[in-house]
């Protein structure tokens, strides 16, 4: 959990009005809850512009029983040698 939360950027705002705070106890439970998780992504496109990137994809969940399609898009800012997620939209 430490290193998936750590891939958000301090800049990472929640969608709607969740605090930081809030959304991270929210992903603890919703990750860790779940028995096996299987991800699939198809149709990466990444567009790099100097310290910013744009990750597009289509993203296929699976985690106990629930199946979910959808479109991704990654808003990512480097940050010395790593890369973060600043914004995450879906439906993009």
């Amino acid at each position: 959990m430490k290193a998936y939360l750590g891939a958000y950027g301090k800049e990472f705002d929640p969608p709607g009005s969740q605090s930081r705070a809030l959304w991270e106890e929210e992903r603890r439970k919703r990750i860790t809850s779940k028995s096996q998780i299987s991800l699939k992504l198809d149709n990466l496109n990444v567009s790099v512009h100097g310290n910013s990137a744009v990750a597009k994809f289509h993203q296929n969940y699976k985690a106990n029983g629930l199946a979910v399609s959808s479109r991704k898009t990654l808003n990512l800012v480097k940050k010395g040698d790593q890369w973060q997620i600043v914004k995450e939209s879906v439906g993009s």
